[in-house]
Formats: structure tokens, C-alpha cells, sequence
């Protein structure tokens, strides 16, 4: 703070600066304060005027011997002397020296403080990359992986899609064939809705049987039967999707094709026990769906 004018305060400051009798802390304020404050220089020079004079007051007399080195010595220690010799324009004292280690003492530690705050940013800037790779890293494999899946799953799609593929050129196939004999499934009046077809290739002796039944209860399966005046007999399994859905193609056994010689032949779908996989001569349960076989 600058002030306008000199003040007992300010007169008393600067006489106990040019005395030596503030602290080290208080003359070092004082010192950065009249360096801005012109009043208070002003004060300090009057001051260091006066304690000059002082000497002329007095008779003069011869100093002790070691005067010279206890002054030295005071030089050396003073933390006035530096500003005094300043304000002359006389060459500094080596007590002048002693403040200079100082400074380049808090340069440096400003200059290590300086390089700690760049390496503490460098390290979090190569941190935050480095989390920030990782986790580049980890969501691209995960899209890999999702990828995988996905490419697995149409795989599968496209496999399955073929496979129908396959069955239903070949069932189309079936209508190009003089030898093929067709029966007509229906439902029964406990099972009105279930309805199919058999087609039976009699130079192949392959029959392939499509419908729409209702879902197999669980543990059942739907069963095919071939049956004459003659007898009848087992024709296989017929497998059906949680819809009902049945697409079966299998070959006929030498059984079935002794009733095919017969006449009036019937096509009979029952429902069976899933793990009962005896041929018997008869079915055991009501059937749900029937059909003629056509000549």
C-alpha cells in the first residue's frame, strides 16, 4: 500500500529499519514496500541522512582495535546492507552474495514444482489413453463376438432354410412321379383339425408325409399305420415342431409293403407313447387323423 503522505508511523518504520531494529520478516516488507512507496523512501533516505550526522555531534575518538572486524562482521550479517549500498550506488557487499543462493535456491524449487505438475499431467494424459485403448479394445471385441454369434445364427438360419429348401423341391418332385399314391388325412370329430397327406412312391417304396396336426402332448409322438383286410402294421414315427408342424420322408419296411399288395388300403396317424418303440400289429390309441390311400 502507497502512501500520500509521511505519518508518525511510517517516520518510526523507517528510523528502526535504518537502526536495524526490525525483524528479519519486518525488514523484508519494508524493503519491498519502499521500493513502490515513494513517501516512505523518502523517509528512509532523511532517516539514513540523520544516523550519518549523528557521528559529526560528537568529539572524535580513536575505535577499539577490533572495530574494523566487528563491523565487517555486522556487514556481512545485516540484511540492510545489500539495500543500503544499493541505494549509493556503491558496489555490493558480500553479504549481497548471501541472498543470491537464496533466490537461485527458490528458482530451482520453482522449476522442480514446474516439472512435477508437467510429469503428474503427462502421466494422467498417458493413464487417460491408455483407459481409454482398453476400453476401445474390450467394446471391439465384444462387437467380434456379437458378430460371431450373429454370423452363427444365420448360419444356422441358412442351413435350416436349405434343408426346407431341399424337402420342398423334393416333395414337389413327388407330383412329377406316375407312381406316387396320395391319401388324404382329415382329423377325426375328437380331432377336427388336424389334416395331412401321404405320398407314397411305390417303385421307390418312399413315403413322405406332411400336415398340420395339434402339438404332441409330451411324451407322445405321432404314429403312421398301414392298414388292409389283411392286417395292419407300423409305419414309422412322424416327429412334429412345437406347432404341430410334420415333414417326415422315410423308407418303407418289407411289412408294410406285404399290405400294400392288399386292397383298400387305409392310412391311420395315432398318437404313442414317446418311448414305446415296439412295432406292434395294432394300434393301441384312438386315431386322430385318417385317410384312404388311392390307387
Amino acid at each position: 500500500m502507497k502512501h500520500e503522505r509521511a505519518t508518525e508511523e511510517t517516520r518510526q518504520q523507517a528510523a528502526l529499519y535504518t537502526l536495524g531494529l526490525l525483524t528479519q520478516h519486518e525488514a523484508h516488507c519494508f524493503e519491498l514496500h519502499i521500493k513502490e512507496c515513494a513517501v516512505c523512501r523518502a523517509e528512509f533516505d532523511n532517516m539514513l541522512l540523520a544516523a550519518a550526522q549523528i557521528g559529526l555531534a560528537v568529539d572524535e575518538e580513536e575505535p577499539p582495535d577490533d572495530f574494523r572486524e566487528r563491523l565487517a562482521a555486522r556487514i556481512d550479517w545485516s540484511p540492510q546492507a545489500e539495500l543500503l549500498l544499493d541505494f549509493h550506488g556503491e558496489k555490493k557487499s558480500e553479504s549481497a552474495s548471501t541472498v543470491k543462493p537464496a533466490s537461485r535456491s527458490g528458482s530451482r524449487k520453482t522449476v522442480v514444482v514446474i516439472n512435477v505438475i508437467i510429469v503428474v499431467f503427462i502421466a494422467l494424459g498417458w493413464f487417460y489413453i491408455r483407459q481409454t485403448v482398453e476400453e476401445e479394445k474390450l467394446r471391439l471385441q465384444s462387437q467380434i463376438e456379437s458378430s460371431k454369434d450373429d454370423l452363427s445364427d444365420l448360419r444356422m438360419q441358412f442351413d435350416s432354410q436349405r434343408e426346407n429348401a431341399e424337402k420342398l423341391e423334393n416333395f414337389l418332385n413327388l407330383f412329377k412321379r406316375p407312381s406316387v399314391r396320395e391319401a388324404r388325412l382329415t382329423g377325426l370329430p375328437a380331432t377336427p383339425d388336424n389334416t395331412g397327406a401321404v405320398f407314397w412312391d411305390d417303385l421307390t417304396d418312399e413315403i413322405t408325409v406332411v400336415g398340420v396336426f395339434a402339438p404332441a402332448p409330451e411324451g407322445q409322438i405321432y404314429r403312421l399305420w398301414f392298414t388292409t383286410s389283411s392286417g395292419t402294421t407300423s409305419v414309422g414315427l412322424l416327429p412334429s415342431d412345437e406347432n404341430g408342424h410334420i415333414f417326415t420322408v422315410a423308407k418303407l419296411n418289407k411289412s408294410v409293403t406285404a399290405v400294400s399288395e392288399g386292397i383298400g388300403i387305409m392310412a391311420i396317424v395315432t398318437l404313442e407313447p414317446e418311448s414305446d418303440s415296439s412295432e406292434r400289429a395294432e394300434p393301441e390309441s384312438v386315431p386322430v387323423a385318417a385317410g384312404r390311400v388311392l390307387d
